[in-house]
Parts: C-alpha cells; sequence; structure tokens
C-alpha cells in the first residue's frame, strides 16, 4: 500500500514533506474497511485501493527526483533495501500468526493455501489469483490473503518503475514534461485496459481488478504528479489561487465519499470509468493539499495521522480476520463481525507497528541504533510462527471439501447429454420462450399450468449452483446448466446476451449468483431486459455468512415483486434449518442440501407457471365477461326499435314505444 514510503517521507525534511498525504492513507483505508465489513453502507469502498495506488506512486516518485537532485544518483539498492525493511516484517507477521489460527478455527480456510504463500512471498498474489480463477469479489471460496493482491501490484511498481524513472531521466536525459505526458498515455491506456478486460470474452473482472497493467492507472497518475511538481520546494497557493485549490481539494473529496457510497462492485461501472475517477479524485485532492497547507492540516489531524501511520498494518489484518472471525458463532451477527473484525485490526496493527514494523525499521539503520533485544526478539516470536506456518501450508491438503463438491457438479455437467436447441418463439423480440396454455373456459375454476421441463430451462450461477448440480439435474432432466466457481452478477448480461445471440436462451432463465457480491438493481433490470418479458426469470437468493447477503436477498424480493415473470427461489430460507447439509464453509451444499436447492428452484419455477396459468385464467375469464356484456349490450337496441312504426297502424289503441335515452 501507499503507506509503505511512509517512514521514508516521515524522514525527509521538512520542506520536502507533503501534507495531507496521512490523513489521506486514514481516509483510504477506512474506506476499504467499510467495503469489506459493511458492504451495504459503503459499496464503492473498494475505490481506498485506488487512492492508495495515487498516494504511493507520488510519494516513491518524489522521494526519488528528491535523491536524485540531492546526491546526483538514485540508489536503487538502497531503494529496494529500505522497502523490504518497511513491507516484509509485518507481512510475516500476518502470514504466521493467520495462518495456524485459521487451522485451528477453520481449516477449509487454507484452500489454495500453498499458492497463496508463495504469492505473498514472491509479490505475486494477483497473477497467481488470476491464474487460479479466483475472484475479489468472491464468497463462495475466499481466499485468506485475497487483499494481498494490492500489495503484489506496488511490489512490481517498485521493482520497474525505478528503473524506468533512471532510464528516463539518466540515461535518455527526458525533460521533465516529456515524462509527465508519457505517465499519462500510460494511466489512459490502462484504464483503457481495464475496461476491455473486464468482461468475456476478452477478460472477466477478476483479471481486469487484478491485473498489474489494468490497475497502474492510479500509480501513474501519481507519478505524473510528482515528476510535474519536481524535486524542489513546493510552490504554495496564495490568494484567489489558494481558494481554487481549495476548493478543488474539497470537491475531490466530495467525489470520493459519494463514490463510497453510490459505487457498486455488482456493477461494469467500477471498471468502466468509476476507479479512474476515483484516481483522479485522489490527483486532485494531494494537490490541492500540498499547495495549501491549512487543507494539509485539517487531513493530517491527529486521528488521522495516528490511524494513517499504521494503515499498513490495519490492511494487511483485517481480511484474514474477518474470515477467520466469519467462522466463528459470531457469524449469525454480521454487525458484530465487522465491529470486533474493525477493533482487532486497529489494536494488532497499532502493537505490530510498535513492537515489530518500527524495531526492523530503525533497528537495522546506523542512525539511531536500538538495543539488540528490541531487534531480536521480534525476529525471533515472528520466525518461529512462520516456520509453523509453512510447516502447515506444505502438509495442508488444498483440496476442501467445499473443492470436492464443486468438482463433483463439474464432472456433472462435463457428462450431461448434449442439450437440444431452443425452440423459436415469436413477439416481444424474444428468440424462444414458453409455449402459452390453451385459455381456460369462462367456466374452469383452476389454472392448469404446464408441466416443468428441464430441456425448457437455462441455469447461470456460481460455484454453489456447481455443487448442487448433480441434484438439478436429477430433478430436471436435460436443463443446461452454466456455472463457475467465484462467478458474481456482474458478468450475467454477457453471459445471457451471448446465448440468445446464439439462440439458446430457454424459456426458463435461472439465475444464481447472489453469493460473491453485492446485488444491483439496474444489473437486474439489464438481466431482464436481455430475458424478456416472454421468458419466466428465476433468481435464486444466497446462503452465506457475509454482510452484504441480506441487503441483496431484499434486493432481489423487492425487484421479483415488481415484475409479473420475476420470481425469487428462497435457498437462504429453505436451508438455513439444515445448517449440517452444508459444507465445513457453510455455503456449498453437500448432496442433501443439493435435493433442497433442487427442490426451492424447480417450486420457484412451479409456481411462477401457476401464477402465468392464473393470470391467463384471469384474462381468458375476463375477456368472455366482456364479450357477453358486449352482446347484451348490442341486443337491447334492437329489441327496442323491432317494430318502430306499430303506432301508425292502430292509433286508439297502441301505447307509444319509449325512445331510449342516448
Amino acid at each position: 500500500m501507499p503507506l509503505l514510503a511512509s517512514s521514508s517521507a516521515a524522514s525527509a525534511s521538512p520542506s520536502s514533506r507533503v501534507s495531507g498525504l496521512t490523513g489521506l492513507r486514514a481516509l483510504a483505508v477506512v474506506a476499504v474497511l467499510g467495503y469489506h465489513l459493511l458492504p451495504a453502507a459503503v459499496p464503492g469502498g473498494l475505490i481506498g485501493v485506488d487512492v492508495f495506488f495515487v498516494v504511493s506512486g507520488f510519494i516513491v516518485t518524489r522521494l526519488l527526483l528528491r535523491e536524485r537532485a540531492r546526491t546526483g544518483r538514485v540508489s536503487l539498492g538502497a531503494f529496494w533495501a529500505r522497502r523490504a525493511r518497511r513491507i516484509l516484517p509485518a507481512l510475516a507477521l500476518v502470514l504466521a500468526v493467520c495462518i495456524p489460527l485459521a487451522f485451528l478455527v477453520a481449516p477449509h480456510l487454507l484452500s489454495g493455501i500453498r499458492r497463496q504463500l508463495i504469492g505473498a512471498l514472491t509479490f505475486s498474489s494477483n497473477w497467481l489469483a488470476i491464474a487460479a480463477d479466483g475472484d475479489y469479489f468472491q464468497a463462495d471460496q475466499p481466499d485468506l490473503f485475497t487483499n494481498l493482491w494490492s500489495l503484489a501490484v506496488e511490489e512490481q511498481f517498485y521493482l520497474i518503475w525505478p528503473l524506468l524513472l533512471v532510464l528516463l531521466l539518466v540515461v535518455v536525459r527526458w525533460r521533465r514534461r516529456t515524462v509527465v505526458v508519457l505517465a499519462l498515455v500510460l494511466a489512459v491506456l490502462s484504464a483503457g485496459a481495464m475496461v476491455l478486460l473486464s468482461a468475456p470474452p476478452l477478460g472477466s473482472p477478476t483479471r481486469a481488478y487484478f491485473g498489474t497493467d489494468t490497475h497502474a492507472f492510479g500509480l501513474l497518475l501519481g507519478v505524473a504528479l510528482a515528476v510535474g511538481m519536481g524535486a524542489g520546494e513546493v510552490r504554495m497557493a496564495t490568494g484567489r489561487q489558494a481558494v481554487a485549490r481549495t476548493a478543488l481539494g474539497v470537491a475531490s473529496l466530495g467525489v470520493l465519499v459519494a463514490l463510497a457510497v453510490v459505487l457498486s462492485d455488482a456493477s461494469p461501472a467500477a471498471a468502466h470509468g468509476g476507479l479512474a475517477l476515483a484516481s483522479l479524485a485522489a490527483l486532485g485532492l494531494i494537490w490541492s493539499a500540498a499547495t495549501v497547507p491549512p487543507l494539509g492540516r485539517v487531513l493530517d489531524a491527529a486521528p488521522l495521522s495516528w490511524l494513517g501511520e499504521r494503515s499498513y498494518a490495519v490492511y494487511l489484518w483485517h481480511w484474514p480476520l474477518l474470515l477467520i472471525l466469519g467462522a466463528t458463532p459470531l457469524a449469525a451477527q454480521p454487525l458484530l463481525v465487522a465491529v470486533v473484525t474493525a477493533a482487532l485490526s486497529i489494536l494488532v496493527a497499532a502493537l505490530s507497528y510498535a513492537f515489530v514494523e518500527t524495531p526492523f525499521r530503525r533497528g537495522l539503520r546506523v542512525h539511531p541504533p536500538l538495543p539488540r533485544r528490541h531487534v531480536v526478539l521480534p525476529a525471533l516470536v515472528v520466525g518461529v510462527l512462520a516456520v509453523a506456518s509453512a510447516g502447515i501450508a506444505i502438509g495442508h491438503d488444498d483440496a476442501s471439501a467445499a473443492e470436492a463438491l464443486v468438482e463433483r457438479g463439474r464432472e456433472a455437467i462435463a457428462h450431461a447429454a448434449p442439450a437440444p436447441a431452443a425452440s423459436p418463439q415469436t413477439g416481444s423480440g424474444a428468440d424462444s420462450g414458453p409455449t402459452p396454455s390453451p385459455s381456460p373456459s369462462p367456466t374452469s375454476t383452476a389454472a392448469t399450468p404446464p408441466p416443468i421441463l428441464g430441456t425448457d430451462i437455462t441455469a447461470v450461477g456460481d460455484s454453489v449452483m456447481l455443487a448442487a448440480a448433480p441434484e438439478l439435474q436429477n430433478a430436471l432432466p436435460g436443463i443446461a446448466i452454466d456455472a463457475q466457481v467465484s462467478r458474481s452478477m456482474w458478468p450475467a448480461t454477457g453471459i445471457l446476451s451471448s446465448l440468445a445471440n446464439d439462440g439458446a436462451l430457454r424459456p426458463t432463465v435461472v439465475v444464481g449468483l447472489a453469493t460473491n457480491g453485492g446485488v444491483d438493481p439496474d444489473l437486474l433490470a439489464d438481466i431482464l431486459g436481455i430475458v424478456g418479458p416472454d421468458r419466466t426469470l428465476v433468481f435464486v437468493n444466497a446462503h452465506a455468512q457475509r454482510s452484504w447477503i441480506p441487503g441483496g436477498n431484499a434486493t432481489l424480493a423487492d425487484f421479483a415483486a415488481a415484475y409479473p415473470n420475476v420470481t425469487v427461489a428462497d435457498w437462504d430460507g429453505a436451508i438455513t434449518p439444515y445448517p449440517d447439509d452444508l459444507a465445513g464453509d457453510g455455503i456449498h451444499p453437500q448432496p442433501a442440501g443439493g435435493d433442497i436447492y433442487a427442490a426451492v428452484v424447480t417450486g420457484a419455477i412451479a409456481q411462477a407457471h401457476l401464477d402465468e396459468a392464473q393470470a391467463a385464467d384471469a384474462a381468458a375469464k375476463a375477456a368472455a365477461d366482456a364479450a357477453r356484456e358486449a352482446a347484451k349490450a348490442a341486443k337491447k337496441p334492437a329489441a327496442a326499435t323491432a317494430r318502430p312504426d306499430d303506432t301508425q297502424h292502430d292509433d286508439s289503441h297502441a301505447v307509444p314505444t319509449p325512445t331510449p335515452t342516448p
């Protein structure tokens, strides 16, 4: 994270120190905590990572430029050594403590731990997660150290950028203005790559979010600002200029707050400019705080400054602690889990900063030296725990019970009989749909729904559906299942559009993608637009001890209530009384749980068909009643004027026929 440079920045001379950065790191880590702990309240808190990236690119580049201005050279070896002293001790402590703790509390969290440990130690977590098809937004099989992806991106930047900067400024002797333009061009290309690679067929949300190439724009914007400002004294704004920059800073902060509250990982908006906008807002706030001292002092207020100095450790600890606490009895109270996770993260981060990070950072420097025991004791404790953690990781079986269930589902889908082509359908622009039931006669007393056929059903889901695939196939022979681990609601539109374009989208569409992140109403509307009014759309709600699940399930229920051809399969309500029918993670169904999943889906489809039949029955009765009333109305005038000239033949005895009132 950007605070990795905080020690160097703090040790620089007062004239070189840019105000506001420490407080901005605190605000960024608060946003990330909100995103993970209270996603319903802070759905866009993921922008905190992008704020970190901008700050990091700015600080590191400014330090390198000042070193060159002061000494005439850049010592890359010394730079990388400082990075190692700042990063590795805190990281080693987190790995050393959390692996044994997870082993004792929730062994299923150690799935893939060897890959994660290799990624952590080589700073390649992001690319290994992409290769393993991991997902930052997943809840079905979360990595214990998923959050290390951002650390990997920064470390790759720390390795490549100093070399490139030396090449540009020393070897090629480019002017600063040219370097600024280059950094901005690369930032635009990176943001564009995120858009292109955020969805199939070119990529996925995981690829776009984790990729160093696709998520480097914040770092590059920080580079551009640092090079543009130069290595000299920061020129402070005065007069009207100070007022304008203060307004810019306040507006930038407002944009960040708005994005944290409004942006959603369930919507493509994050990849399609939302994160880039957050990076630009962070850039504006940094520039304003750097050149308007009062604004910088506000951001660096004592509480924010204290948290900002420890934000690296807070970021490292909060995610594994959240998963571990979520596997305890506390999981029944998501708000309590959030509060305890935040409190423990800050407490442990404070201890790490005082007894591990600071001794290693200062004790290995010539000035001022610390007593040996202040360094040896923390190193010994961390070392012992690290050895124990490595032993657990090496000996742990990566194949958890949940993974075995998912693999069982994959095999069932792979060996399923080929699906027949969808039958064509006319009307409303749809290419397939349910065969209408015969209109009931006016004397019908009950609607007759059509039979439920698996060959009429397309199901798109995540690993929960994947684990229940064998039971779905048994209950609904011929069902077409497209399920994948770590899939969120986000890629649903692309998958369904592709099926619709190929003529493979069947009359009933089941979508089970609510487990791995928030549910965005606009995205649900897009899904319904693809499915169309002539198909039945069934959303399967989610069951998991994750704070965003209740809000997502409520959103699904509200959306279904607004549309006649949309319904919800209440998987959460059906499985809650039977926790033993789930794997140890409390999310993936075992075979008995798969039977419940299949029954819930089948029941929801049956109810939807019954509702449609009843609606058709009611419509037919209404049409028949209207026809009878129209017939009666047509007969009345005819009867009234059947003998219009009788009075002309017998004036003395005839009674005049009343004339109907118009």
